[in-house]
């Protein structure tokens, strides 16, 4: 075997196969990924438990693996946050910092207790080629006071604005939990996505649980140019949103602005107990709105159950089946069109009971309550929808939609 051959092997894993076992064996293996490129993988003694005092920073340019093995990294005493005059933590800190534009892969590993957020994954502003990939596949993030996970392609220190990379986040998660984060803070969810400037984000979540988060149970945000792909197969999107309660939140927040769709796909899911929607889907400026949603159950939200509104030019599609939405505290299932665009779509085997207003409500406006349609009708297509007890009527609720 070659001397270069043999030099890349050895480099491959942190510390020539040396096993993390403590805080200054994390730090140690992190320092040599950030000097050397060839250092790809990180491994943990199984079942390990690392108590932090000080972030742990990877700065490097390569993909980066850490295999968990079961092992616990607390961050009760590493990093801290400030609140400014309106309440809003300000910090650059996390138990975990990825600041890069390589793939980041994190298997088998517990994020307990962090003092700001558990995850970080930073995007610099002039990252350039293919998008970012952030895997997680049996991941538990616990009890962070700020963000659970935070991919950040925002270059404004309080996400607004548009500026960000050119590339986009593809974030797939696996059999993982996110649960009693955002608790320090107003406005911090158990998931955030952040993406600006040109890029989409494409998100994949299957057999996981997201709950009892502060915020939101996950937003993904996407501003500037670029789609949201959102899929979630069996998971779990319960009591998020309690933290502020002049302004509470959802088990999943969509925002698009700007051009660009918004598609979600959503099998098997669960959003119950959430203190504003439990199903919350946004669009404005070019783009259209596209749902699946099959074997979905949202009862017990402060607000809709499910909403989905389009802004703008573009359509809002919608095709639900054996979806059960009960004891909302506004409209069970509510779909708002406003602007040049037009709800189309089919419900088969819904159920809405015992909401506060109405348990489907679907409205269509050029502006909103003009005084007569301007546009060609929408169209919904039901079968074996079963509306019960709903405080304003067991009938869909409707302008400019015609119910086939």
């Amino acid at each position: 075997m070659g001397s270069a051959m043999m030099l890349a092997l050895i480099s491959s894993g942190a510390m020539a196969g040396n096993k993390v076992y403590d805080e200054a064996s994390l730090q140690q293996a992190i320092a040599q990924a950030n000097a050397n490129s060839n250092i790809t993988r990180i491994v943990f003694e199984k079942n390990a438990v690392i108590n932090l005092t000080a972030p742990v920073i990877y700065n490097g340019v390569q993909p980066l693996t850490l295999v968990g093995r079961g092992a616990t990294v607390d961050g009760s005493t590493a990093g801290s946050f400030v609140l400014d005059d309106d309440l809003t933590a300000i910090t650059e800190d996390g138990t975990l910092v990825f600041n890069t534009a390589a793939d980041i892969t994190i298997r088998n590993l517990t994020i307990d207790n962090s003092a700001t957020r558990g995850i970080v994954v930073n995007v610099p502003e002039d990252a350039q080629g293919d998008d970012i990939k952030v895997t997680l596949n049996r991941v538990n993030v616990l009890n962070s006071a700020l963000y659970g996970v935070h991919v950040d392609d925002n270059t404004d220190e309080f996400d607004d604005g548009a500026a960000g990379s050119n590339i986009g986040i593809d974030l797939t998660i696996r059999n993982s939990n996110f649960v009693g984060n955002g608790t320090g803070a107003i406005d911090f969810d158990g998931i955030r996505v952040d993406e600006r400037a040109e890029g989409d984000i494409d998100s994949f979540i299957i057999n996981t649980h997201i709950d009892a988060n502060g915020g939101d149970g996950i937003e993904l945000d996407e501003a500037g140019n670029g789609d949201v792909d959102a899929t979630m197969i069996h998971v779990t999107l319960n009591d998020n949103g309690f933290y502020n309660e002049e302004d509470l939140d959802d088990g999943f927040d969509i925002d698009e602005a700007d051009g660009g769709d918004l598609d979600a796909t959503l099998v098997h899911v669960v959003a119950n107990g959430n203190l504003d929607e439990g199903l919350d889907f946004d669009e404005a400026g070019e783009g259209d709105v596209s749902l699946y949603l099959r074997d979905v159950e949202a009862d017990n939200n402060v607000d809709e159950a499910i909403k989905a509104d389009e802004e703008d030019q573009g359509d809002l599609r919608v095709n639900l089946k054996k979806v059960s939405v009960s004891n909302s505290g506004d409209d069970g299932i509510q779909f708002t069109e406003l602007g040049e665009g037009k709800i189309k779509g089919k419900l088969f085997k819904v159920t809405a009971k015992n909401n506060v207003k109405y348990g489907i409500k679907a409205e269509q406006w050029i502006e909103e309550d003009e005084p007569a349609p301007v546009e060609e009708a929408g169209q919904l297509k039901v079968k074996k929808v079963t509306l019960t007890d709903n405080s304003k009527g067991d009938e869909i609720e409707t302008n400019n939609v015609v119910i086939k």
